[in-house]
């Protein structure tokens, strides 16, 4: 369960605001007011994290049907796709939504995931992903947004 740094940043600015707010009026009602918000402002992005990952969890990889990277020219925008291939390259991890882009020897894909795998996963490892097609962008190159990613190996 992992924050990302975005949020960590606001909370460390918040925090210090109200820190810097304390230190100039050292009212104590002011500290029984700020810190159950600053308590709460961190709390949200960690519970929605813990449910995006119970959601991915509870996916079952095996009720998406598996394609090569090749195939799925053919298939149109919103098709359900589960996915093997080798992660060539990733982004965004630190957002807690990271990108990755496999390869399955038939061709590249980007995967966007909206909540961290549960695996450690970096360049060079194989992975399963499963998730929806979409067009992404102006050029309407196909990306899955994905539900889920499991490790394979490494």
């Amino acid at each position: 369960m992992r924050m990302s740094v975005p949020v960590y940043f606001c909370l460390i600015f918040a925090t210090a605001l109200v820190l810097f707010t304390f230190a100039l009026n050292p009212d104590p009602s002011f500290l029984l007011i700020t810190l159950p918000m600053l308590a709460v402002f961190a709390g949200i992005p960690i519970i929605l994290n813990i449910m995006n990952r119970r959601q991915a969890e509870s996916v079952d990889m095996e009720s998406f049907k598996l394609y090569s990277i090749k195939d799925l020219s053919r298939l149109n925008p919103g098709a359900p796709v589960r996915l093997r291939g080798k992660v060539e390259a990733m982004s965004l991890k630190w957002l807690n939504r990271p990108h990755f882009r496999i390869n399955d020897g038939s061709g590249r894909i980007g995967v966007m995931l909206f909540t961290a795998a549960q695996e450690d996963i970096k360049p060079g490892d194989t992975i399963e992903a499963a998730g929806t097609l979409r067009n992404f962008g102006k050029s309407g190159q196909k990306k899955v947004f994905g539900v889920r990613v499991v490790k394979l190996s490494s």
